[in-house]
């Protein structure tokens, strides 16, 4: 692999420096490169292939253009490497892609094109994206891409991959049925045609009608939080363990439900055991009791919140929120009016799904104990259905890979709520 030019370039995305390396092949292959580059890791990085079709034609059929836009974009704002290979139309080249079309014109699906051509399904290698990123001292990376298959092709040639950053994609009606082939029949983690219609979108955070709120949880590679005879699992690693323990002294308030709270009895605190050192604060308990009696805590130091029905005699430093069904906009309301700016929800599945289903999230991190990321967020779509793949980001963490979902950026940086993830 030899470069053989490089220039910087203006875009609409921002200004670039692209280089042109000459593969064994004698084929050109660009880099395509933002910020600081060499020697650093956990670099987002996009291993595209070229698709004339869409990327100078504008054609409808498929997202790939869409993904480049993204992926471009994606580093002029955080730094990153887009790598361009020319394997048109999944390697097979563009005078054989354009009989696939004709095939699906027919009725034909991608896969059933490719075959009835002869052809492979997707003869892409990597090889060339391993020589740049060598070439280029990357250490490792976090890959922009929805498919499973090319995470693991990119890790058998020894680039290091420490997360994934999902590529987001708008269906359109010329393209579903292709995109609805890739997620079913190829595995990739994006939407199913059916999801379209209505894919899960978490508002931003309005101050002013409740706290800022952060779900947090941990699974196994099954989704599951307990063991058959209904035992906790003991799931968190050590460095997870004391991630859970550093969110939970930056937010004023730590929530769970009943069975989480009656069967666990969790003393919710961060602990010193865990820091290694004081904490800055311990938050207050909010027990979403529902029409369980909780037995309210005999410790009287921290301010607790118990929301439901019913509730047994409680304490000077313990406050009744009655509801009286599941509906979260008013007992949040209130929890914001008694100075609950943000709460950290961390059990059980079917509190932190209530939620999500309302809308009541704006930041969503769970651990799973799982070192394949595809597998972890199958885990994490088991545990919670109303989730999209192509939404979910993952980065290797301690013995395990820890999930994101946020539509608010602001959440993640900010100066007293926010943790880096």
């Amino acid at each position: 692999m030899m470069l053989e030019a490089s220039t910087q370039l203006p875009t609409s995305f921002g200004t670039f420096t692209v280089k042109i390396y000459r593969n064994g092949q004698d084929q050109e292959v660009t880099a395509i490169c933002s910020g600081s580059i060499k020697e650093q890791t956990d670099l987002a990085v996009r291993v595209h292939s070229a698709c004339f079709t869409a990327e100078t034609f504008g054609s409808l059929k498929c997202d790939c253009k869409q993904q480049l836009d993204y992926a471009l974009s994606y580093i002029a704002e955080n730094d990153g490497i887009v790598l361009y290979l020319p394997q048109e139309g999944r390697g097979i080249g563009l005078s054989n892609k354009i009989r696939a079309y004709a095939l699906q014109e027919k009725g034909y699906d991608t896969i059933e094109a490719n075959r009835m051509l002869g052809l492979p399904v997707d003869s892409r290698t990597y090889e060339d994206a391993r020589d740049i990123l060598n070439d280029l001292k990357v250490q490792s990376i976090r890959l922009l891409t929805n498919n499973p298959h090319k995470l693991q092709n990119l890790a058998d040639l020894g680039i290091r991959i420490s997360g994934r950053i999902p590529v987001a994609s708008a269906p359109n009606s010329h393209s579903s049925a292709y995109l609805d082939t890739k997620q079913k029949q190829m595995g990739h983690m994006i939407k199913a045609k059916q999801q379209y219609k209505a894919p899960l979108r978490f508002p931003q955070r309005k101050t002013s009608k409740r706290p800022l709120v952060h779900v947090n949880f941990a699974i196994d590679s099954l989704a599951r939080t307990a063991s058959v005879n209904g035992e906790p699992i003991a799931l968190s690693c050590e460095k997870d363990w004391q991630r859970v323990h550093e969110l939970r002294e930056k937010y004023s308030s730590i929530a769970v439900g009943a069975n989480t709270w009656i069967k666990d009895t969790p003393r919710l605190t961060a602990r010193v055991s865990i820091l290694g050192r004081k904490p800055f604060k311990q938050p207050a308990r909010v027990i979403f009791s529902g029409q369980h009696d909780c037995q309210p805590c005999k410790e009287t130091n921290r301010a607790t919140y118990v929301i439901g029905q019913m509730v047994l005699p409680l304490l000077s430093s313990q406050t009744h929120i009655l509801s009286t069904d599941h509906i979260l906009t008013q007992p949040l309301a209130k929890l914001n009016q008694l100075g609950i700016k943000s709460m950290l929800v961390e059990g059980g599945l079917q509190l932190i799904d209530s939620f999500i289903k309302q809308s009541m999230v704006d930041l969503l991190t769970i651990y799973v104990r799982s070192n394949c990321y595809t597998t972890a967020i199958k885990a994490a779509l088991k545990a919670i259905p109303d989730l999209a793949a192509d939404e979910i980001s993952a980065q290797s963490y301690g013995e395990g890979t820890l999930l994101s979902v946020s539509f608010n950026k602001a959440l993640i940086n900010h100066p007293e709520y926010g943790i880096a993830i």
